[in-house]
């Protein structure tokens, strides 16, 4: 068992991969930045906050959109990329469970895919109910589970299932999938106090000519699968790149890899 808390492990994991993050895994996540914002409607001159920003995008697309916005991420290195590429908006390093701003501040905030990284989801949005006007409103995504059709996670998942375990020596984590379930999501955002939630899938994908791109996809810009991969012996390892290589193949349409990234969008508003 690690030494480290599952927060310590997100911590080090995404300091770490900052300098790639936007060039692999935000090529996917970056397909979601306008869905969540045309939840806002007219953000001109609205305080807009995006938790667990990364390297910024969805924040300075607010920006551009007449937003004040401001992006907090745990991350100094993240925090530094976002600042460093959207000199627009404003970025701060910070707990997504414990945020740095009084009541009442923003009109609007998102969290773009940060929740599952969260110990505790349940104390962050409580947080993001608190900084919100009244009448504000909160958005956020999640990615939708293996059977309600993520390719991504049903190829990994099945290499670790037949040649591995899941059963790993890692520290205690959130379910990686709690919220994908459209009926947890609404029961968060209301025990938090939102109210009128809308819940909805949206369609994200991912092409590349190149099946070892998936396992460069996997190490070089996420961090819960790539720890549970490092936790097989040697040679189960082997044996789960060489299945996800194989089944990779199985997206081939028209010379591309497509796997599919659906994922939920969520959104409510304080009363």
């Amino acid at each position: 068992m690690s030494e480290k808390t599952f927060r310590e492990l997100e911590h080090q994991g995404w300091v770490q991969k900052a300098a790639v993050y936007r060039d692999v895994f935000g090529r996917i996540t970056e397909q979601a930045i306008d869905p969540i914002l045309n939840t806002f409607g007219d953000l001109t001159r609205r305080r807009f906050l995006d938790v667990a920003c990364g390297t910024g995008d969805l924040a300075a697309a607010a920006a551009k959109r007449g937003a004040y916005a401001e992006g907090l991420d745990f991350a100094a290195t993240m925090v530094a990329k976002a600042s460093a590429i959207h000199p627009n908006a404003r970025f701060q390093e910070g707990d997504a469970e414990r945020l740095p701003y009084p009541d009442k501040t923003f009109d609007g905030v998102s969290c773009s895919f940060g929740l599952l990284h969260l110990q505790n989801p349940e104390g962050a949005v409580g947080e993001v109910r608190r900084v919100l006007k009244d009448g504000g409103r909160y958005s956020f995504t999640v990615w939708c589970s293996p059977d309600q059709g993520g390719d991504f996670f049903k190829l990994v998942l099945e290499a670790v299932e037949q040649h591995g375990t899941l059963d790993v020596p890692l520290p205690p984590a959130p379910p990686i999938f709690r919220f994908s379930n459209f009926e947890e999501s609404e029961r968060l955002l209301k025990g938090a106090g939102f109210t009128a939630p809308s819940i909805r899938a949206i369609n994200l994908s991912w092409r590349t000519l190149n099946a070892q791109d998936v396992l460069d996809l996997i190490y070089k810009s996420v961090v819960r699968t790539p720890m549970i991969l490092e936790a097989q012996t040697n040679e189960a390892r082997e044996k789960i790149h060489r299945a996800i290589l194989s089944k990779a193949e199985h997206y081939r349409q028209g010379g591309e890899i497509e796997l599919k990234f659906p994922a939920v969008l969520a959104t409510a508003v304080v009363p």
